[in-house]
């Protein structure tokens, strides 16, 4: 008997990734702190977010996404992934179904620019 080798990043999403580079602002709830960020690559599940923000794993956040014609998707989120880098993997959370119909249309919109991640 042998064992399965342990699954990638990449395995475990359930949506594809994309490499895009996109100005955002993010909140913390709360807090009324604003931050400006770049959303390195993007799926429907969540975001890899680069910022010199001090967030923490398992901080709450709104990602603010530019995703439509004249106006944003404020969408709740958390950080589920730091470096110390500046790197924050951020998982949505909680997504309505507009938002979620929102974020499909901006992936298809963009889908000719954007190159999926392995």
């Amino acid at each position: 008997m042998t064992a399965e080798p342990p699954l990638g990043s990449a395995d475990r999403r359930r949506t594809p990734r994309f490499n895009i580079s996109l100005p955002i602002a993010l909140t913390v709830p709360g807090s009324g702190q604003r931050y400006q960020a770049v959303v390195d690559n993007f799926s429907l599940g969540g975001v890899l977010l680069l910022t010199d923000a001090p967030l923490a794993r398992g901080t709450k956040i709104v990602v603010h996404l530019p995703i439509g014609e004249t106006g944003t998707a404020d969408i709740e989120a958390a950080i589920v992934r730091t470096s110390s880098v500046g790197e924050f993997g951020v998982t949505f959370i909680s997504l309505t179904e507009e938002e979620m119909d929102r974020l499909t249309d901006f992936v298809e919109r963009r889908s000719e620019n954007l190159h999926p991640l392995p």
